[in-house]
């Protein structure tokens, strides 16, 4: 396989496909017979009112948000939010067929001390031509189009600007249909569908999707089983991926347009984690200076990755994984391995194994083209690559039992032998030379759980504040209780929050028991690096490096808010704390 010669990497011409493609041949999904219905290409596919006119409106007059529905004013007023409300409360109650609001009007929602959100009943179609502008103060609180335990719910036209909360939340519903979002945002989470503690969310198409300048995932499922997505386009994303699959089946995506999504950190421009799959295949992935192009993790198999244009980011991971493909396509300029495959020192998920990667032009990388690390990873396949000029030489394999063959590298350094025991060429040492390196934690984004209390470790509040405290707290799914997880290179780890970008620090630089743990911003101080010690039952103890005490929950409080603080050793669970990927 000769190296690619389109100077793009066939960027364009992918990209228009994905804005533009209608036939090609393939079959018609419910999301593709969407699609066609709306412009009368295809009929009797698919039960849905696109195209029909709408049952209720809501616009603006002299200042004033109007609801009407047949011609009947059902609202009249200043708040943006309530007028949509009361648009969609005016439907049929009780309906079996779709009732459809249309938002001509664009609006503001203004600032919220409280949960706001547009919930959407089953059978509702939404449709905004216009544009809502999220301007909320302090913790996002706004959530535009909200759904809960509901089906047939449709949301046709949809944009959004500013900070909200999330910008669609879909929790617990079947047939949910997202057609055509536009997102411009400045925080927030763009897209989450999830099902998480109680019942799968299920049958969802997502079809076109951009969305700029989110906080934290752009589009992120969680508990998903069946969902068939169309093009997603990240760009900008501050801390988060383009697409997040976690604990998703049975799922199909056409293609992943992904640029500047955690930059410089560790998150990915398309990842599955937390058991994700099977059956998931994606088409096309591009990914441009992202933390990590692509990454799979936490226990997720049955992946298929076809076709991806990996160029400028931080790393490509495959962590945890199983029975996973990564086929064609052109892995460049990454500051690590091109890809990597590794498994994690825990029983907490399988160890990587079936893993293959083919067909794919890997050059000139940091380090390996293509990096096996274990412990215990073993079984995959390297297959009918062309390296070239990547740092570290093409491939370096920890399994005997790995196959490696059908390989080409235009010199530069060593390829792997077809026995498996690939080293690499003349500037490699056995290491990655890039970020993705192997400890007791890999690198990566976690919930970090107190083994005692099941809570998770929070900044409170979703303060961003040099000195705001570090707490538990139930799950929330918010990033304020998500922590980036960096190795210095020295046995020691920073902790950083990935909401606020703070460090985790003994505040003070305090050696004294009871000294309070917050976060601050970077001083440099050994305060705020921390060893991560296992303690062979797949917990840590978090071991501050200034003072040798380690995080502990005061009191072995079970309590949501309870204070966490620095204590000597003594091994209680409030003491021992659990990393799950996100």
């Amino acid at each position: 396989m000769a190296p690619d010669s389109n100077a793009d990497g066939g960027r364009n011409e992918k990209a228009k496909r994905g804005a533009t493609d209608t036939g090609g041949g393939r079959a018609t999904t419910r999301r593709r017979a969407l699609a066609l219905a709306g412009t009368g290409l295809v009929s009797g596919l698919v039960g849905t009112a696109l195209g029909a006119d709408h049952d209720a409106v809501v616009y603006d007059t002299n200042g004033q948000f109007i609801a009407e529905n047949s011609g009947q004013e059902v609202y009249a007023g200043y708040d943006y939010i309530d007028a949509i409300q009361a648009a969609v409360d005016s439907l049929t109650p009780g309906r079996r067929t779709k009732e459809k609001v249309r938002v001509d009007a664009t609006g503001s929602t203004g600032t919220a001390s409280s949960l706001r959100a547009v919930d959407l009943p089953s059978y509702t179609i939404l449709d905004i031509p216009g544009s809502i502008d999220v301007n909320d103060t302090g913790e996002p609180w706004v959530i535009p189009a909200r759904a809960q335990n509901a089906e047939e719910v449709e949301i046709q036209r949809f944009n959004v600007t500013g900070n909200p909360r999330y910008g669609i939340r879909i929790s617990h519903c079947d047939g949910v249909v997202i057609d055509d979002v536009t997102m411009d945002l400045s925080g927030g989470l763009g897209i989450r569908i999830d099902g998480r503690n109680g019942p799968d969310t299920t049958n969802v198409t997502l079809n076109s999707t951009e969305i700029t300048g989110s906080g934290t995932h752009a589009v992120e499922t969680y508990g998903v089983d069946g969902i068939d997505i169309g093009t997603v386009r990240a760009t900008d994303i501050d801390s988060g991926c383009g697409l997040l699959l976690n604990d998703t089946s049975n799922a199909t995506v056409d293609f992943v347009d992904a640029t500047r999504c955690d930059q410089g950190g560790g998150y990915a421009g398309f990842r599955c984690a937390n058991d994700a799959g099977p059956n998931i295949t994606v088409n096309s992935v591009d990914a441009t200076d992202c933390g990590r192009g692509i990454f799979t993790v936490s226990g997720s198999s049955g992946i298929e990755i076809h076709d991806v244009t990996l160029d400028g980011n931080g790393g490509n991971l495959i962590q945890d994984t199983r029975e996973t493909v990564i086929d064609g396509g052109t892995i460049t300029n990454t500051g690590s391995a091109g890809i990597r495959l590794d498994s994690r020192d825990s029983d907490t998920h399988p160890y990587t194994r079936n893993v293959t990667v083919r067909n794919l032009t890997i050059r000139d990388n940091a380090g390996y083209g293509v990096y096996e690390t274990g412990p215990d990873t073993e079984g995959n396949a390297i297959v009918n690559n062309a390296f070239c000029d990547n740092g570290s030489g093409a491939i370096e394999t920890y399994a005997g039992n790995t196959t490696v063959r059908g390989n080409t590298d235009c010199g530069g350094g060593g390829t792997g032998g077809d026995n498996g025991s690939g080293t690499g060429g003349d500037s490699g040492g056995g290491e990655d030379n890039g970020s993705d390196s192997a400890g007791p934690v890999s690198d990566g984004t976690y919930q970090i759980t107190n083994a005692n209390s099941g809570k998770l470790l929070e900044v409170a509040n979703a303060g961003t504040a040099d000195g705001d405290n570090v707490r538990q707290y139930g799950d929330t799914g918010h990033p304020c209780q998500h922590w980036n997880v960096t190795a210095n290179g020295d046995g020691t780890y920073r902790l950083t929050n990935a909401h606020s970008g703070k460090l985790l620090e003994v505040a003070n630089a305090e050696t004294a028991d009871g000294a309070n743990v917050r976060q601050y911003g970077d001083t440099g101080h050994p305060c705020q690096d921390w060893t991560l010690v296992d303690n062979g039952d797949g917990t840590y103890r978090l071991e501050n490096a200034n003072s040798d005490s380690v995080a502990d929950v005061d009191g072995a409080s079970t309590e949501d808010g309870a204070n966490v603080l620095q204590w000597p050793w003594h091994g209680g669970d409030n003491q021992r704390w659990t990393f799950e990927g996100v």
